[in-house]
């Protein structure tokens, strides 16, 4: 998925890591552990395995409250955390939480990933990007791909925690530079979840991308781009960049 930004981002000195969620892509996928807790462990096992430090940790989606989670449970290792199109603080609305979609709409998904996963991948693609007739058919084809190496059943999990979680009180343990990118147009993680999640975390910047939806780490990748690798290259309180060190954005 992130292709478009592991071609450029090294071009910059930046070491890139990116790392498929347990249940996707050539991760193993297990019947358990589809958690945020147990999500966020699994960025921690990758970072320690890796020994890397001064990481700037970048959560896309699901992968944004991946990497909140990260920050509330852990913290450790990362100096910067980047948030594009994140499903935080939820994204469902509740009584209490007046903003993003209806229950319903994710239900609709998990019964019909039961009945026809194919069919219900075509239908989410749609709300994904801004203008999906812009979208090649090649690309298109490419997307699905990606989308149909997850299990069926982390696909409903996931979607289950999705529809579930809140993360509201993990907003404030955050404590480390926040960048919030987020699509105006955004359908599937609305954009006053952006607002809410900048409310949530100190000191955070958000960021409106125009004329995007959900996806766009491909229908504005060079904005995109262009917003990390100024990102991860800011320098230390101290107004220097200290030696030796390349900042390594880690894509939950």
């Amino acid at each position: 998925m992130f292709e478009y930004q592991l071609n450029e981002l090294p071009k910059h000195g930046i070491r890139c890591i990116a790392l498929d969620t347990r249940g996707f892509g050539a991760s193993d996928k297990p019947w358990h552990g589809y958690t945020y807790d147990r999500l966020a462990d699994d960025v921690k096992a990758v970072l320690e395995t890796l020994a890397l430090e001064h990481v700037t940790l970048v959560g896309f989606s699901m992968g944004g409250a991946i990497a909140v989670r990260y920050m509330s449970r852990h913290g450790g290792r990362v100096d910067r955390l980047a948030l594009l199109g994140a499903a935080v603080p939820g994204v469902t609305r509740r009584p209490d939480f007046p903003y993003g979609i209806d229950r319903s709409a994710c239900d609709d998904l998990i019964q019909l990933t039961y009945r026809d996963r194919p069919k219900m991948l075509s239908a989410f693609s749609q709300n994904f990007f801004h203008d999906p007739e812009a979208l090649s058919p090649e690309f298109k084809t490419w997307f699905a791909g990606l989308c149909g190496q997850a299990a069926g059943h982390a696909t409903i999990k996931c979607c289950e925690l999705f529809r579930d979680a809140d993360l509201r009180p993990d907003l404030p343990k955050v404590r480390v530079p926040t960048l919030i990118l987020h699509g105006d147009s955004d359908k599937i993680c609305s954009f006053e979840l952006a607002e809410q999640t900048q409310a949530g975390i100190e000191g955070s910047r958000l960021v409106a991308i125009d004329e995007a939806g959900h996806g766009f780490f491909y229908e504005k990748q060079d904005r995109l781009n262009e917003e990390l690798r100024s990102f991860a290259a800011v320098t230390s309180s101290a107004g220097k960049q200290e030696p030796g060190r390349q900042p390594s954005p880690a894509h939950p």
